[in-house]
């Protein structure tokens, strides 16, 4: 066997069997329809200068249910730091003005997206509902961000596996659950998602300390839904 074939199928090998664990631990939402008042929605997404395959994932899992759930989206992806905050805010201000509630996804490492979103009026600020950000240990920013006027705030506490995490919550959020069993019900996938990585890697992978870095925690009312006023 050639060696550019080997490494190829060793690369593909624990994308694969990750797949399969992850269709075979998530379960499968039949009925697709977005929550009512998708008129009242938006949402906004940035990515910050990862590999390509990275933003090219990101924005494939991601902008389908962002177009799907809301009534107008963005998504943007940086090529360096700082990148698009002019654009970003422009827009996010433009939908504030628009829309009584917008999300933001922040699918990024360490990051400083507050000081940007800190700049606008809080007038409008007072719009953001949720606010998810990826980025490792950023969970500390969750009482700023809802002091700037978001009404939920979830993040991950150290160096996180958040991707993970985030493939499970993205989907229980638009779907309609409480932020609070979106958040406790992906935490636990993910946690049964990285045992069993540490069973495909022999070990290499310990799961309980990614697991504990990982965990995602919100600020705010974890009573909050995607559909205003859903019971």
């Amino acid at each position: 066997m050639k060696k550019s074939k080997a490494v190829g199928i060793a690369v593909l090998l624990p994308c694969l069997a990750y797949a399969v664990v992850v269709a075979l631990t998530e379960q499968f939402f039949w009925d697709t329809g977005a929550p009512p008042g998708k008129e009242r929605r938006a949402a906004l997404a940035i990515r910050d200068n990862v590999s390509p395959f990275q933003k090219w994932g990101s924005k494939q899992f991601t902008l389908p249910y962002l177009d799907k759930y809301y009534d107008a989206s963005w998504y943007f992806t940086q090529t360096r730091r700082g990148d698009y905050k002019d654009g970003f805010l422009s827009t996010l201000d433009a939908a504030l003005q628009r829309y009584p509630e917008v999300d933001l996804f922040l699918l990024a490492h360490s990051n400083q997206y507050i000081a940007w979103v800190a700049e606008l009026p809080p007038e409008r600020r007072s719009h953001i509902r949720l606010v998810y950000n990826t980025g490792c240990r950023d969970l500390r920013q969750g009482s700023s961000w809802l002091g700037l006027g978001a009404k939920a705030y979830v993040g991950h506490p150290g160096v996180s596996a958040s991707p993970v995490f985030y493939f499970f919550f993205l989907r229980r959020w638009t779907r309609g659950s409480t932020l609070h069993d979106a958040v406790e019900e992906s935490n636990n996938l993910m946690r049964l998602n990285l045992a069993r990585v540490e069973i495909l890697s022999f070990g290499n992978v310990d799961a309980a300390i990614v697991s504990q870095a990982s965990e995602a925690f919100y600020y705010g009312d974890g009573q909050l839904r995607f559909q205003a006023g859903q019971k």
